[in-house]
C-alpha cells in the first residue's frame, strides 16, 4: 500500500467539517475478479463511491466523492498504469471539483496484480478517525470511524475468509461494523464485483437508505447467490445430473432469504424432477410467503399430477 501526497495533507490541514464518514474495501482475487465493498451515512453510496473492472482494478473516491475518479482511474489503470502513478493523476486533475479540494479526498485503489494505493487528505484525516491500511490485493480505508479497530477487523477477516471475492468483500464489511463502524450513524451500502465472467456473475447490489444497510446488503447477497444455484440447478437437470441438481437447490434454498421467486422455481424444478413430494413444500413455503402469487402458482398445468393430493387440494 502507498500513501501519498502526505506533505499537501500537511500543508492543507483545516477543521474538521462535518463527518462524512464512510469505510470501504477495494480487491482483486487471483483469477481477476475486482470488486468494492463499502458503507457510509450519507444517501445512496454505491451510486457514485465504488468503481470495479475485472482484470483492470477497483477503486473508491470518499468523504467528498469526485465522481470522475471511478471512470479515470479505470482507464488509467486499464492502459497499464501503476496504482500510485494512477492515484497521483486523478489528484493532479481532481480540478476542485463541486468546490472541494484533494484535502476533502480518500482514495483506495488496486490494480488487478495486487499492488495498492490510496490518499487520505487533511479535511478527511481530520474526522474522528481516519486511515487506511493494506496488503497485497487489497486496500482498506474509511473516515469518521469508530478508531483504527475498524481498518484492523476489516483486513484481518478478509485475509482470513474463504469463498468467493464478493463473500469475502461482504465479510469484511461486517467485519468492521461490528467493530464500531461509522462514529456518526449509517444509512447506506453497496457491494460492487465485476467478474472474469461477466453478465449475471457480476454483482452491483446497493441499499440506499436503511436502518441497517450493511445487514440489508448481507440479504441481497444471499439472495444473489440462491439464484445462482438455483440457475445451476436447472442446468443440471437439463443435462441429467438429477443428484447434483437437487444439491444446488438445497444451496438455493439455504440462501434464498425468503425470496419467493427461489421457492416457485424450485417447486417447478421439483415436478421435473417426479419428486412430487418436494414440490407440495416447496410449494407450502412459496403459499406461506406470497399467498397471491402461490395460489396462481397451483393453477398451473404442470401440476396437474399432484391433484389427486389432499393437501394440494386444499390450497385451491
Amino acid at each position: 500500500m502507498s500513501s501519498l501526497r502526505a506533505p499537501i495533507a500537511a500543508v492543507l490541514m483545516l477543521s474538521a467539517g462535518p463527518a462524512a464518514a464512510t469505510f470501504s474495501i477495494v480487491a482483486c482475487d487471483r483469477n481477476g475478479n475486482c470488486g468494492v465493498a463499502v458503507a457510509t451515512n450519507n444517501l445512496a453510496v454505491g451510486a457514485s463511491v465504488p468503481y470495479a473492472q475485472a482484470r483492470v482494478g477497483a477503486l473508491v473516491s470518499q468523504f467528498e466523492t469526485n465522481p470522475s475518479y471511478g471512470p479515470t482511474g479505470l482507464a488509467l489503470l486499464a492502459s497499464g498504469t501503476t496504482p500510485e502513478a494512477t492515484l497521483n493523476t486523478l489528484l493532479d486533475r481532481d480540478g476542485d471539483f463541486d468546490g472541494q479540494t484533494i484535502a476533502a479526498r480518500q482514495v483506495g485503489i488496486v490494480a488487478a496484480n495486487g499492488r495498492t494505493a490510496s490518499f487520505t487528505g487533511a479535511e478527511a484525516q481530520a474526522s474522528a478517525w481516519a486511515g487506511a491500511l493494506g496488503g497485497d490485493g487489497y486496500s482498506v480505508q474509511g473516515n469518521g470511524l469508530a478508531g483504527a479497530q475498524v481498518l484492523a477487523a476489516m483486513q484481518r477477516v478478509f485475509a482470513s475468509t474463504s469463498g468467493t471475492l464478493a463473500e469475502r468483500l461482504m465479510a469484511a464489511l461486517e467485519a468492521g461494523e461490528r467493530a464500531g463502524g461509522q462514529s456518526t450513524g449509517k444509512l447506506s451500502a453497496a457491494l460492487l464485483v465485476r467478474t472474469v465472467d461477466g453478465d449475471w456473475q457480476d454483482i452491483d447490489l446497493r441499499v440506499d437508505a436503511a436502518a441497517e444497510p450493511v445487514k440489508d446488503l448481507r440479504r441481497l447477497m444471499e439472495r444473489h447467490y440462491a439464484l445462482q444455484a438455483m440457475l445451476g440447478a436447472e442446468r443440471q437437470m437439463r443435462k441429467g445430473l438429477k443428484a447434483e441438481a437437487r444439491m444446488s437447490v438445497s444451496e438455493a434454498l439455504r440462501r434464498s432469504q425468503g425470496w419467493d421467486r427461489i421457492w416457485r422455481r424450485a417447486a417447478r424444478l421439483a415436478m421435473a424432477m417426479d419428486d412430487h413430494a418436494a414440490a407440495l413444500d416447496y410449494l407450502g413455503v412459496l403459499l406461506s410467503l406470497n399467498p397471491v402469487w402461490g395460489r396462481i402458482e397451483i393453477e398451473e398445468g404442470l401440476y396437474a399430477p399432484l391433484h389427486d393430493n389432499p393437501l394440494f387440494m386444499s390450497w385451491r
